[in-house]
């Protein structure tokens, strides 16, 4: 019942502005939607559209990987949470256009950059999260489990592991829809191809419809993956 609502809505809307600001520069609803069209009959949205969440999916692993792999490390050896902790909490209220600068000067524009630009930017929070969900687990159970010499690889299974996963999840949800709009970013500033790069060269050659048509992809894309995570979470909180 909503979507018909909000198509309607964002069709008068569309009529709206180009009543106001003129054909030229918002082009009418039909001539945005017949260019989506043909862009998605043609396979760009497709294409483009895989290599955006490919980048941004990659990152995420990276930065997964990495941050696992700290967390458990710093949560487990308190000098290493000393340290790692206040560096990584100060890398998290770096902006990504940070990272993404960073990455155009050290690897250059191409498909590096978002990849590089969405680890980076999602590192941190999962790291914080994989150690707050460390530092949660039942100091008692801990010292019960080395007091009868559990193994290590037991006490990670059995112990740590399902403490810090609510903290995980919660973190891979929020970056993981983060992802796909560094990644756009990205590829705006510093990429020949993807969703990003799109917008950009519709937006050099003063293309209005696939400018448009481009960002009601992105919109859409968005929503779709949003909804994902969502509907995922909630199967993952019913178990």
């Amino acid at each position: 019942m909503i979507a018909p609502v909000l198509a309607v809505l964002c069709i008068a809307l569309g009529y709206g502005a180009t009543a106001v600001f003129g054909t030229a520069m918002v082009p009418p609803p039909p001539e945005i939607l017949g260019r989506l069209l043909a862009l998605v009959l043609g396979g760009e949205i497709a294409a483009e559209g895989l290599r955006t969440l490919g980048r941004g999916l990659a990152g995420v692993a990276a930065a997964n990987l990495v941050g696992i792999v700290l967390g458990l490390a710093a949560g487990a050896w308190a000098p290493a949470a000393r340290v790692f902790r206040p560096l990584l909490a100060a890398l998290n209220a770096c902006p990504p256009v940070v990272w993404i600068a960073l990455a155009m000067v050290w690897i250059g524009s191409g498909g590096g950059t978002p990849v590089f630009a969405v680890a980076a930017a999602t590192l941190p929070p999962l790291f914080l999260a994989v150690l707050e969900g460390v530092h949660a687990v039942d100091p008692r159970l801990a010292a019960m489990s080395r007091l009868y010499g559990v193994p290590t690889t037991t006490q990670l299974r059995r112990l740590v592991a399902p403490t810090a996963l609510p903290f995980w999840r919660a973190a891979f949800a929020h970056t993981a829809a983060a992802a796909w709009k560094v990644a756009a970013v990205a590829e705006f500033l510093g990429s020949s191809d993807g969703i990003g790069a799109s917008i950009y060269w519709a937006y050099r050659r003063l293309e209005m419809a696939d400018l448009y048509a481009w960002a009601l992809t992105i919109m859409l894309l968005g929503v779709a993956i949003d909804a994902g995570l969502a509907r995922a979470g909630g199967r993952g909180a019913a178990r």
